[in-house]
């Protein structure tokens, strides 16, 4: 599997994947889900420019906020103290940091995808050793039964928005290799600010590793996870085939 740049997006990341807000997952759900199972203290593996975490602490949990990309955190500790909100930033891997004991670890925007299934496979293991017992784990990824069927071949635009003059358009033209459930990703931005020359940005040929709930469930279960809930972006209940993304709920044993 080839990684992502982060730091090559960081600085537009907001606007170009959240549109300048928290994005589709918003930290409304999370709170939801959250409030169910009673928690009080999270962890947010893979924070990036800290949507859920600023979302989360606004809603008075206290959080400790993670991520590997110092660019990414960077932005994240500059919203944070910009909204005057106490979060504890740190620098870490999900595959390996360690920050003591949590009610609930959060790893949002499909970031799991950025691991190979070995790695997967070692980020749950240390999921666990950060969570109290009976602590949730909530995680979300690209649905590959959804994408099995559903799958575009050709090039495509991703998103068109504007936000306060910044105007962009992504075009995707991915591959897929069905029996690895992995997403070749190439990727396009043109963006514009006002009405200054636009820039264009290409994000060639990163990969992406999505699962099916099939394919989640042993390695949870292994792992020493129960599944609580599957859900979808929506926070409805999932459905295989319709589906795009799922949301996972799961506890320590």
């Amino acid at each position: 599997m080839k990684a992502y740049d982060y730091s090559k997006v960081a600085k537009d990341y907001d606007l170009v994947e959240l549109g300048g807000g928290e994005g589709p997952m918003t930290s409304e759900l999370i709170h939801k889900i959250l409030k169910k199972y009673k928690v009080k203290t999270v962890l947010d593996m893979t924070c990036g420019t800290g949507a859920q975490s600023i979302g989360l602490t606004k809603k008075k949990y206290k959080v400790l906020a993670s991520d590997i990309s110092k660019d990414m955190l960077a932005i994240a500790k500059r919203k944070a103290k910009e909204k005057k909100l106490k979060i504890i930033f740190k620098q870490g891997d999900i595959r390996t940091a360690k920050y003591g004991k949590f009610d609930a670890v959060i790893a949002m925007f499909n970031a799991i995808g950025h691991l190979t299934k070995k790695d997967f496979d070692k980020a749950i293991k240390n999921v666990k050793e950060n969570l109290k017992e009976k602590g949730i784990f909530i995680f979300d990824i690209f649905n590959l039964d959804y994408m099995k069927k559903n799958f575009i071949k050709h090039e495509f635009i991703d998103t068109a928005k504007e936000y306060n003059g910044f105007k962009f358009v992504r075009f995707n033209k991915n591959k897929m290799n069905v029996k690895k459930g992995l997403l070749h990703i190439n990727q396009k931005t043109f963006m514009q600010r006002g009405n200054s020359p636009f820039q264009m940005r290409k994000e060639k040929g990163w990969d992406m590793q999505i699962y099916s709930v099939s394919e989640l469930k042993p390695l949870l279960e292994k792992n020493g996870f129960k599944i609580l809930q599957i859900l979808d972006y929506t926070g409805k209940k999932f459905e295989k085939n319709k589906s795009n993304f799922i949301l996972m709920v799961a506890r320590k044993k």
